[in-house]
This record gives C-alpha cells, sequence and structure tokens, in this order.
C-alpha cells in the first residue's frame, strides 16, 4: 500500500537519482585588443544556469605563464543561479600576441560536484603605424636682391617618421609653385629618419606673406593625413636711387616726365618729393673785381634715418701743388661704417679717395665735377646714396681776380630748426684786399657774415615737398612725372620712393638739379680722347652742359647755304659764344647739349676760364690748366679710347682703308694718324680753315711709338681744308713690331704723350 511514508522515501531516491549541472550559455569568449589602446575592449556576459535552479557555485581564474590570466576578470567570485557574469579583459602591459585563460565555475552541492568551464582568447595585435614630423611647420624668410641660387635661406628639411610597420604614403604640395619637396609622390615610411628636403624659390615674388601646406597622407596609419603648414615671407629690400634720366632739366621747364633709376622697385612702391634744395649764389668782393659761385646746402628733417651724404656742394677747392687737407667724407643715416667710391666722372689728378677721405696733391688746375657714391653695412642688402659735387682746383699762382674755392671745410647739411651749429666759412683765393660777402637764396633761416663769410643761423624749411604720380616699370625704374610746379626755381629736387613693408621703407634721394636759365657747363674736354683738366691753345674742345644753344645741331656760320664750307669760322653759331679768358673762340657747332670750339692762340697764363654765352646769358666760368701741349688721338666711336681713326695707305695705288680687324696694316706700311692738343704752329691763326699754302705744322716736336717702337713720322701738319688745331701724322709701321688686334699707339707731341687705350690692328 503507498502511504506518505513511501512517497518521500522515493522523492529522495529519485532526487539523489538526478545529477547536478551548471551550464552557460556561452563556452568561449574571444577579446581582441592594440597595444597601447587607451581604452578596454567592451565587457561580455555569461548567463549561468543549473539544475536543479537555484544552486550556489564558485568562480575561479586560471591560465598559463607567464600571464597565468592575470588580464582576465569576472565581476563575481560566486553567486546563486540563475545569474548573470560580467567578463572584461585588461590588455594593459601585455605585448603582441595571443594570449588564453579558463573561467570555472563549480557547484557548492552534490557529489561530485557540477562544474562549467568557460575559455577565454585575447588577441594583442600591433596598433597601426602613426606618422609623426618634426618640426612641425616650416617658416622661410627672403630679402628681395638677395641670391636665390644656393641661398642656404631659402632650403631646410624635416623628419618625416611612423611608428609600428612600414606603411605607404604620398607627399604632395597644392598650389604653391614657389614651394618644392622632395621627394613627392608615393613614398615608404619606415622608422624614424625619413628626410624630407623643403626648398623655396621666391623670384618674381612681391613683398608678402605667402602660405602653402605640405600635406602627408597614409591611408593604413593611425592619423592618415598629416599638414604642415609652410610660411615664405617675402620682405622688400630697401628702394634704393641710383641716378635719374635726365640729370636735371633747366628752370622753367613744361611738365616733363623722369626715368628714376634703382633697385628693388615694386608695383605698390611710391615717389614724392622730400625736400629742395635751393641753388644759393655767393659773391666775394675784394674791392675792385668780384666773383660769384652757386652754393647747395640741403635742409633734413631731424627724423630722417635714410642714408644720405652728409655735405653740400662744393667741395673745399685745392692748389695746384698743394697737399689735399685729407677731406673726411661724412654720411648719415643707414648703418655705419661707411665705404665711398666716385659713380660718374673723375677726381682731379692727383686726388684720390681712401679710408672714407678725399686727399693727395692736386696736379691740374681746372673745375671738375664728380659724383660721390656712400654706401652703408646694412645687411643683408647694403644702401647707397649719391650727391653730384663740384671741385676746382686753382694753380699755385693766386689769379688777379678773387675766386671762391668753397668753403672752408666740407659744407654740412641743415637739420630743420636746428642751430647751423657746424657752419662753414665761404673761401676765396686771388685778388687784392679783404673780401666782402654776400649772399642770396641760402635756405631760409641762414645768413652769411659780410666780413668773415660764415654761414649761421637756424634752418626752417626743407623746402618743397608732396607727392608724385609714378609708374614702375621694373624693380630698376619708375617713370615719374614732374609737374612744372616743381620746375620754377634753380636748385637740387630731391625725391625719395617708399616701399610699404614687410620690409622695404624710405629710399635715399634723387639729386635731381633744376638748372637756372643761364648756360651749364658741365665738361670740357679735349675732342679726340674726351679727357678734361687741361686745353693748349689751338685745341679742339667739346664743351657739354645744358642750354649752350639751339636745340637743332647748328655747323660752322649758317648764313653760308650748303654745301658751301664757309672759310672763316664763326664766334658764334648762331647765339652762342665761348669765351676763354673772355676772347671769343671760333665755334665749329653748337647745340643745346654740346658745342665744339677752338681754344684761341692767343691765350696765356697758367690756367683759362672758359664760359659759355646763350642770348645774352652766361654760364659760370670753368677754370682749366693751360698747357703747352695736350695731345688726344681720335679714335673711330669718339670715345677716346680703342681702335685708332687710322687709315692704311697703299703707295702702291694710292688708295686709303679704315685700319681694323677686317683691314690691318703691314709692317712697313704707311698709316695714317689724326690729333688734337699740338699747341702753337707756324701760323697761329684759329679762325680760319687751313690752306695749302704755308703748310701749318706744330712748334713742339712730334713722335710716335706703336707697339712701344719708335715710328718714323713722316710728316706732320694740319690737312688742308681743315679747322685749326686738327694734326695729321703720317707714320711708317715699325718693321719689327709685334703683329695684333689691338697694337698701343702712342703721340707725343712737346714731351707729352696723349691717352692711353688707343689701339690699331697689324697684320
Amino acid at each position: 500500500m503507498w502511504n506518505h511514508t513511501n512517497f518521500v522515501l522515493f522523492f529522495i531516491l529519485a532526487w539523489s537519482s538526478l545529477a547536478q549541472t551548471l551550464t552557460v550559455n556561452n563556452a568561449t569568449l574571444k577579446f581582441s585588443a592594440t597595444v597601447g589602446a587607451t581604452t578596454l575592449p567592451a565587457a561580455q556576459t555569461l548567463n549561468v544556469q543549473s539544475v536543479p535552479t537555484g544552486q550556489s557555485f564558485m568562480v575561479s581564474v586560471s591560465g598559463p605563464a607567464p600571464a597565468y590570466a592575470g588580464w582576465l576578470l569576472v565581476s563575481l567570485s560566486s553567486g546563486r543561479t540563475p545569474q548573470t557574469l560580467s567578463v572584461q579583459v585588461n590588455p594593459t602591459g601585455l605585448g603582441a600576441g595571443s594570449y588564453s585563460g579558463t573561467i570555472l565555475l563549480t557547484g557548492t552541492s552534490g557529489s561530485p560536484a557540477p562544474t562549467a568551464s568557460v575559455s577565454v582568447t585575447l588577441t594583442v595585435g600591433t596598433p597601426p603605424p602613426t606618422i609623426t614630423v618634426s618640426p612641425s611647420a616650416l617658416s622661410f624668410a627672403y630679402t628681395t636682391s638677395q641670391i636665390v641660387a644656393g641661398n642656404p635661406a631659402l632650403r631646410s628639411a624635416f623628419l618625416l617618421s611612423n611608428t609600428g610597420a612600414a606603411t605607404a604614403a604620398t607627399v604632395s604640395v597644392q598650389s604653391a609653385p614657389w614651394l618644392k619637396v622632395t621627394p613627392t609622390g608615393n613614398i615608404t615610411l619606415a622608422g624614424l629618419f625619413n628626410s624630407i628636403q623643403v626648398s623655396v624659390d621666391p623670384s618674381g615674388l612681391a613683398p608678402k606673406v605667402y602660405t602653402a601646406n605640405i600635406t602627408i597622407k597614409a591611408a593604413a596609419a593611425a592619423n592618415p593625413s598629416l599638414t604642415i603648414p609652410v610660411t615664405l615671407t617675402v620682405v622688400a629690400a630697401p628702394p634704393t636711387i641710383l641716378s635719374t634720366w635726365p640729370s636735371g632739366l633747366i628752370q622753367q621747364s613744361p611738365q616733363s616726365v623722369v626715368t628714376v633709376n634703382g633697385l628693388n622697385y615694386f608695383a605698390n612702391s611710391t615717389i614724392a618729393v622730400s625736400g629742395f634744395t635751393t641753388e644759393a649764389t655767393i659773391t666775394v668782393s675784394d674791392g675792385t673785381n668780384t666773383a660769384t659761385e652757386s652754393f647747395f646746402i640741403p635742409v633734413y628733417p631731424g627724423s630722417s634715418s635714410a642714408l644720405r651724404i652728409d655735405m653740400g656742394s662744393p667741395l673745399p677747392g685745392a692748389i695746384v701743388g698743394s697737399g689735399y687737407a685729407n677731406l673726411a667724407l661724412r654720411a648719415a643715416g643707414g648703418s655705419a661704417p661707411y665705404f665711398w667710391a666716385v659713380s660718374s666722372g673723375v677726381l682731379p689728378p692727383g686726388l684720390s679717395i681712401s679710408s672714407g677721405s678725399i686727399l693727395g696733391t692736386p696736379s691740374a688746375a681746372g673745375t671738375y665735377y664728380f659724383t660721390l657714391q656712400v654706401f652703408d653695412s646694412g645687411t643683408p642688402i647694403a644702401s647707397s646714396a649719391y650727391l653730384p659735387v663740384k671741385m676746382i682746383v686753382l694753380p699755385s699762382a693766386p689769379p688777379t681776380v678773387p675766386r671762391i674755392t668753397g668753403g672752408m671745410g666740407a659744407i654740412p647739411t641743415g637739420i630743420l630748426n636746428t642751430a647751423y651749429a657746424n657752419g662753414v666759412s665761404a673761401a676765396a683765393y686771388g685778388g687784392v684786399g679783404s673780401y666782402s660777402w654776400s649772399a642770396t637764396n641760402l635756405p631760409a633761416g641762414l645768413v652769411i657774415d659780410a666780413t668773415t663769410g660764415a654761414i649761421t643761423g637756424t634752418p626752417v624749411s626743407v623746402g618743397t615737398t608732396g607727392n608724385l604720380t609714378g609708374k614702375v616699370v621694373g624693380e630698376n625704374a619708375m617713370l615719374v612725372t614732374l609737374p612744372s610746379s616743381y620746375l620754377t626755381s634753380p636748385g637740387i629736387l630731391r625725391l625719395a620712393i617708399t616701399t610699404p613693408s614687410p620690409g622695404g621703407g624710405i629710399s635715399n634721394d634723387a639729386q635731381f638739379q633744376i638748372f637756372g636759365p643761364q648756360p651749364q657747363i658741365n665738361a670740357v674736354v679735349d675732342s679726340a680722347s674726351f679727357l678734361q683738366g687741361s686745353v693748349s691753345p689751338g685745341q679742339i674742345v667739346t664743351i657739354f652742359g645744358l642750354g649752350l644753344g639751339p636745340s637743332a645741331l647748328t655747323l660752322f656760320n649758317p648764313t653760308v647755304p650748303a654745301p658751301q664750307i664757309p672759310t672763316a669760322l664763326p664766334a658764334s653759331s648762331p647765339s652762342t659764344r665761348v669765351l676763354v679768358n673772355g676772347t671769343p673762340a671760333p665755334i665749329l657747332y653748337t647745340s643745346t647739349n654740346q658745342v665744339s670750339a677752338i681754344i684761341p692762340y692767343s691765350v696765356s697764363g697758367s690756367t683759362v676760364d672758359v664760359a659759355v654765352s646763350n642770348n645774352t646769358l652766361v654760364s659760370q666760368p670753368v677754370t682749366l690748366a693751360l698747357a703747352a701741349t695736350a695731345p688726344g688721338v681720335y679714335t673711330t666711336d669718339a670715345s677716346g679710347r680703342g681702335q685708332g681713326a687710322i687709315l692704311n695707305y697703299n703707295t702702291a695705288t694710292g688708295d686709303y682703308s679704315l685700319n681694323g680687324t677686317a683691314a690691318p696694316a703691314l709692317k712697313g706700311q704707311t698709316i695714317v694718324l689724326y690729333a688734337s692738343g699740338m699747341g702753337t704752329t707756324n701760323l697761329p691763326v684759329a679762325d680760319t680753315l687751313v690752306n695749302a699754302s704755308p703748310a701749318v705744322i706744330p712748334n713742339a716736336p712730334v713722335s710716335v711709338t706703336i707697339g712701344g717702337q719708335a715710328a718714323v713720322v713722316m710728316a706732320a701738319q694740319s690737312p688742308v681744308g681743315s679747322v685749326p688745331g686738327l694734326l695729321q701724322l703720317n707714320v711708317t709701321v715699325p718693321a719689327t713690331v709685334s703683329s695684333g688686334a689691338a697694337v698701343p699707339v702712342v703721340v707725343n707731341i712737346g714731351g707729352v704723350d696723349s691717352q692711353a687705350g688707343v689701339t690699331m690692328a697689324i697684320k
């Protein structure tokens, strides 16, 4: 009979006969991580069940050496089913590789106790490569006018590196033709020493800041794109004015266009009148005679920092045979120390520039015009400035009338609203009695002492200023319109160019001369050698300047109709007169910029004063040394140097050919030379063309050397029908002279050699 006792016994027996179990929903868990990752892999869950339900269990973790599954974490160490466990891994400190571990669940009752296990695999991979650059940005700076090729400041490099495995990458530059990277295109990055060369080419770039990017792309990298910013700052060099064309204009000229030549001009450069140096006239009187001289005293604002020559004109005068008092040249602005040169014209013979001073002993009287140029020590580009000056060299014997020689020392510039404390006294030489002084058109605020000639006061104006219209036509030239309102008074119009930043600044001053209405003599030279300094009686000279005569070239006497050649040379043609010590000189031709005349044979003394009169206005005289002879040989290009104007004479045929490389003279052949400056002749008439008889020959002995060897002079006389002062020499080429395309030729008259550098061709 089945009773309650039997039922209980049956249940106990049945329960004990059932196996207790633990189960999980996932017997395998897999995790992945990356070496060096800063975030952990996501946790995974395990659902634990048991039969019968509600069974208690313990959790343990194990794994092989060396980690022993220390990286494996389970959220509970024990529990009762049903239960959810969270499984986490921490790969920190593990190297790349595969790691295994086991989670073991063990019941707390039953015999045997039920268990369940979970296999856990952790795969730690290497991270994707990371691209880095050093430096992270590049910058370049270039000052215009510096060299580009080979300039180390225009080259640089950066190191492109990667961590991890080698990876492919591309390097590129977009829309920046001035930026070059080597290598570009596809490259392979491996390790830390991938050097990428970078260079910039600023040629043709205007001053400003340019930016571009170098882009590195590597699809497999953790940072697949990297940008390196590149900056190029093109800095404008300070503008520098070297000269103007023309160098000046006559007072009251109409509006004119002037070329301002220089360096470092840009499209945004502007030009303005920075000041005006008046042409002051200083007069000295010895009680009987008077003399005048033009003085130029520039006045600058105290704030001016542009490089300038800190002197006026004329420079202190000199006396032939007396040592010059080591005139220290002065500059202001820019960056000292300064370096000096003569950029045009020549110093008086015997003088030179050394260590920033003019020194020496002058050997030839005359009036010398030249342009001083100063360079500073600015970096990376040195600045320069220039100033046209005049120097008078007088003979050792004092002239009978006073001559103003300049100042007793260099004429200093004035500073606006500052006492002219370094004022200078005007100086004179010659004449009789004591001097008295007066002046007109000195800079406003300055006066001259009537007794001492000292110039004192306080300058109150820099002169005319104002903006001008300019058009830059290249980095070396600007076309500037000068309105007539700036051309009304004689003096020096100072022009300055400004270039805005970056770099740039204000240039030195252009020195544009406004000449007075009277003729202006710039140079008196021998017509053959083009040298100045001395002349001889009967010498043919060429005078250069402004306002010397009519605008059209006029030959001889214009009243004689062409093609007739006049037999007499005029003293004026048509309105020009050349006065040599007050005596009219025969004129060969005249024009506004150039006149040729013959020094009268009647002149005497150690010097001559040459002046030009045009329509009753007379120039200031130019003083030249008077020598017995001053030979010069004519050349084919009228430069006074190179191939001489020499004819080869064929005695067999009577034909002539122009000597040169295409028609060299033969050794022993007769050649014909032409020269000037032979001095007095047996027929000292300068205003009549040469007649056939008597033959006109020089009083001084004549000799010729060719290639350093003496040549036989068969004849030396003025050609029939030529103008006086021209000498023809028939010479035999030495038989032993060396052949060549440029054999030196020297003519000696009265012990004085002709200019160096004249040559001829000999076969």
